[in-house]
Formats: structure tokens, sequence, C-alpha cells
């Protein structure tokens, strides 16, 4: 079954002329000259405001090769045959919630050290990143920081999220270090800044990772009403022009890589002048978007951020409701499986380890549906139907066919199906506090990892040179 479709092929032709007359009549601001310089060598024209303005045929050049090579496209929405569990990873949130007292706290070494000996424990196997940002040491370090945080608690250390391009040495290093590839450090996502512009940090890390052969992940966040136009249609032109200048940027830089692009747009509200990331305009956005690429485009366009970027402030209903409907939609829409978030609070500005439980449990919930019917022999029961019959002497409860099945259902671990009393009036709440008391048992099984000596000290000697180099003062100890 065919994935539904938002726009026929008449409109989504109407979009990508509008993006062609965008891109060749506005361009796209580039602060970064070397960047600038080979776009202009490879076809763009240097406008007067720093911009370029990018051809349609520059344009069709870089996506003929994706054209010839498209990324597959789903069959309709996704059958899931694991469990959609959240991981500690780059989430990369600026503040922690505290579950006691539901106060946000700034991000910190201390704190990002817990979560790291939490994600130990819960991912066994897997990768651990940097899930909040270290607000207690400077900018320029703070990712080499959460790398050493994470080489020091896990023998699993996984991603790091560089954002300045004169990180890029030290972090190609560290690859080394960790993986004995200097560029398994360097895959990140760079955002342009709507309306139309790659500002110089971003410009920068595209044009060096580009040039070492990294396949980056650009991304777009346009706001309609605010920084894109007010209409669903008018922010998906913007959005996807943006999306491919930066891959005719990368092109002209190294033909032979080939981005990927996410779009996680949003919708001004003029009532409280706050922006929604999950507004029905904002997934419409989104998915048209998604659409048009993998119509028009070849595809290698996602929904960025997801269901983890709702309004909601603190775990609850809001939560839940805005998570749930994104990722309904995602999966229906675009044919990509997705949990139901990974913790996050306020457009993934919050990390809350109560909401990271309570993501756990719906995304199993999520996925026990998302795995469909099985029509085997002994899924349709007969045997048992026809003993059981009318069920006035015989019971499916006692058969052998409820017994060898019955584990397969959903169990819930924190939802409470129990029978209503006038004791559960505090339902929520006590949700809340089981899922704190999950995470605190998972957390209390930490033991100290065996991390291997030798690659920490090169990561700790990484480190001081950051320091010495970036900041101009010699490294403090921040635990």
């Amino acid at each position: 079954m065919p994935l539904p479709r938002l726009a026929t092929d008449g409109q989504l032709d109407r979009l990508h002329e509008a993006i062609l007359r965008t891109l060749e009549t506005v361009g796209f601001l580039v602060q970064d000259e070397q960047l600038r310089a080979s776009m202009v060598r490879a076809g763009a024209t240097e406008g007067t405001d720093g911009q370029v303005l990018i051809p349609r045929q520059l344009v069709e050049t870089m996506l003929a090769p994706r054209l010839a090579d498209p990324e597959p496209i789903p069959d309709g929405p996704p059958r899931i045959t694991w469990d959609l569990k959240p991981g500690i990873g780059s989430q990369l949130a600026q503040f922690y919630l505290e579950p006691e007292t539901n106060r946000r706290a700034a991000g910190s070494c201390e704190l990002l050290t817990e979560l790291v000996r939490f994600a130990h424990v819960w991912q066994p196997g897997g990768a651990v990143g940097p899930v909040l940002l270290c607000c207690d040491v400077p900018a320029p370090v703070e990712p080499l920081e959460s790398t050493l945080i994470v080489a020091q608690n896990t023998d699993r250390v996984g991603s790091a999220y560089l954002h300045l391009p004169e990180q890029v040495p030290y972090f190609a290093e560290l690859g080394s270090i960790l993986n004995g590839d200097p560029n398994s450090f360097l895959s990140i996502c760079l955002f342009a800044v709507t309306p139309l512009r790659l500002d110089w940090r971003a410009g920068g890390l595209l044009r060096q990772l580009t040039e070492r052969g990294v396949h980056v992940w650009l991304g777009t966040q346009p706001q309609a009403g605010a920084s894109s136009p007010a209409t669903v249609a008018g922010t998906v032109v913007l959005g996807a022009a943006e999306l491919l200048a930066g891959w005719v940027a990368a092109y002209a830089v190294n033909p032979d890589v080939v981005p990927g692009g996410g779009i996680c747009s949003g919708v001004l509200d003029m009532k409280c002048a706050d922006v929604s990331f999950c507004a029905p305009e904002a997934m419409l956005q989104d998915l048209l978007c998604v659409e048009l690429f993998r119509e028009r485009y070849g595809g290698r366009c996602r929904v960025a951020g997801g269901p983890s970027y709702t309004d909601a402030k603190v775990p609850g209903t809001q939560k839940s409701f805005e998570a749930a409907f994104e990722a309904l939609t995602i999966c229906t829409y675009s044919g990509i499986p997705t949990g139901l978030g990974s913790g996050l609070l306020e457009s993934g500005k919050t990390f809350s380890p109560v909401q990271f439980m309570l993501d756990e449990e719906f995304g199993r919930y999520f996925a026990h549906f998302a795995r469909g019917v099985s029509f085997e022999e002994d899924d349709l029961a007969l045997d048992s139907i026809l003993d059981v019959g009318l069920g006035l002497k015989k019971s499916h409860l006692t058969t052998d066919h409820t017994l060898n099945h019955w584990r397969s259902l959903y169990t819930p671990r924190l939802l409470d199906r129990s029978f209503a009393s006038g004791a559960e009036t505090a339902g929520e709440q006590r949700l809340l506090q089981a899922a704190w008391e999950q995470f605190q048992e998972v957390r209390s099984r930490y033991e100290p990892a065996s991390v291997d000596e030798s690659k920490l000290r090169g990561i700790e000697r990484v480190v001081h040179a950051g320091w010495r180099e970036l900041c101009g003062t010699e490294r403090r100890d921040t635990r």
C-alpha cells in the first residue's frame, strides 16, 4: 500500500518552480567566504549582499546523481519488529528538569555524569552521547569536556556535537583515538538560519567537513508567521529552498558527498508570542517538505526533532498528547518509524528523566501496535476456538493456547489499568513518581566502567590542548 500523499504531482511541480525562482532571484546568504567562492566556481553568481544566486541548472546538476540513485520509497507505514526504546545520545538539552521540584537547572558536568552512568546501565552494548550541554564550561571547549565525561564513565563513547569550525581538528583526533577513524566524530546536522542564510559557523563547518568527505545533514527551522510566510505552502517553499541551497554548497566543495536534510518547522502563536513545533500546520509543513524531497529530489529528507519537540513544559498529559500526534503523522505520511520522544520537553530545550521513562513506556505501547497482525496458523487459534465453542463449559482463560501466548501481549510497566477507586484521584502524579523511581532504580545499578586508560589519557590530552588553544587558559577540573 503506497504512502498517503498531501499534494498532487501538479501541486509539487508548483512548489518546485517557486523554490527555483527563490534561489535564482533572492539567493542564499553564505557568510563563509571560501564556501561562497566554491559555489561561484560551480556556477552560482555572487550578489551584492554576500549572497549567491543559484541558477536552476546548477540545482539540476547537483540533483542528477541523487535522482539516479534515489532513496527507496517505503511501501506504506512501517511494520516495527523492535521496541522503540529511547536512548541517551545527542539530545543536547540546555536544562535538566529536577523531578522532585519541577525546577529547571542549567546543564552541568555533574548532571551529565549522572545521566551517562544511567545510560551505561540502561543501554547495554549501546553507544552513549552528550544528552546535556555542560553550561558550566566555556562554549569553545564544551563538546570536548562532554566527550571526556562520557569516556570517563562508560566504555561505549558515542556521538559528539561540535558547533564551531575551529573544533574540527580536535574531534578528528578524538575519532582517531577512540575509533581509529578521524571522521567518526564529525557527522553532525548543520542548520540554516531562516530566511535563506548560512552563518559563518555553519558555513565553515559545512566546508571543512565536506572537504573531509563527511556526509553531514543540513537542517532548517522556518517558523511560519515569523521567519517564514504564515502559510504551509510558503513555509515549505522557503525551507526546501534552504535545504537545496545547502546541498548545492556541499556539491560545490565535494561532488562525491551526498548530504541529507531535515526540517523542523514551527508556527508562531500570536497569542503568546511563542513558536510551536508540533502544531497541526507545523506537521503539515514538515511532512509536505519530506514528500516533496521523496517525490522530486531523491529523498534523504526527514522530520527533524520529531515527537521530542513538543510544547509541553512538564511531563504529563499534554506531552503525551502532542508526542502521540507527531509520531502517528510521521509514521503514516513518511513511512519512517519513530518513538514517542527521548525525554525532552520545551521543544528540545529541557531533559527530564521522568519524561524519558514515560517515553520508553509509550514507545513500547506504540511499537506493539505498529507490529501489525500475524496470520500464522497458531495465531488464528482455530483449534482453540472450536474446542471452547460457546464457552458454556470451557473458557479461553484456561486453554493451553492462552498459556502459550499471553506473554506476547503488551503489559504496561507504568500505566495503571486497575479498577478505579476513591484512592486513585492522584493517578497522574503516581505515574510520574513511578517513572522517577524506575529511573533511579536503573541508575543505582551503575558500576564503574572498564575504560581504556590509554584512550582516556589521549582524550585528556586533546581536551587540555583545546582549553589552551581555544580559550587561552589551562583546563580546570570540572568534576
